[in-house]
């Protein structure tokens, strides 16, 4: 059997996918207020605090991560995927953790910081501001980290390895008493 290592080009693509994702994150807060899919501040690319660290850093954390995925050398695409990783993280535990730096007076994700709506359109929000983008960028970069380890055990892209395909086979008499020949 032939083994052609696609470790390569899964983890490039995988980097465009976190790269998309990641600016998806990053900007979504800014403009999708002017389309009406708005969390917190109903006002389109306003810069606040939360903006900021919720959305656009982590949201940068995962670009960079992406670029460094789809076009850095194999040696780098580990520690692009553990940026990308760290974006994603932060995407899905800033959430929680902004009470602890920010001002007492703003109220929190559970409390009345969702734009007013329905509860679906608060669910979708979440999902597409937080949760969602912060769990598809980690499994992504979970995935390019898996390749990669797994990549690494074959030979480098282009070259060939050829290998018995097929349980081990046991030795007979016959090729024993060549062997101790």
């Amino acid at each position: 059997m032939i083994v052609r290592p696609l470790a390569s080009s899964r983890v490039r693509a995988t980097g465009i996918a976190v790269l998309v994702v990641g600016a998806w994150g990053a900007l979504i807060p800014f403009a999708g207020p002017s389309f009406g899919y708005g969390m917190g501040s109903s006002q389109a690319w306003a810069w606040t605090e939360s903006r900021v660290t919720l959305h656009l850093l982590p949201g940068l954390a995962a670009i960079i991560g992406g670029l460094l995925l789809a076009s850095a050398p194999r040696t780098r695409q580990a520690g692009g995927a553990l940026i990308a990783l760290l974006g994603g993280v932060w995407f899905v535990i800033g959430p929680s953790l902004h009470p602890l730096w920010a001002d007492t007076t703003v109220q929190s994700m559970s409390g009345g910081m969702m734009h007013a709506g329905s509860a679906m359109s608060s669910a979708l929000s979440a999902l597409g501001y937080h949760y969602g983008t912060g769990a598809l960028i980690i499994v992504a970069g979970a995935y390019a980290l898996g390749v990669l380890a797994t990549a690494s055990d074959t030979a480098a892209p282009g070259t060939e390895v050829h290998r018995e395909s097929g349980p081990p086979r046991s030795v007979s008499a016959r090729d024993a008493a060549l062997i101790d020949v």
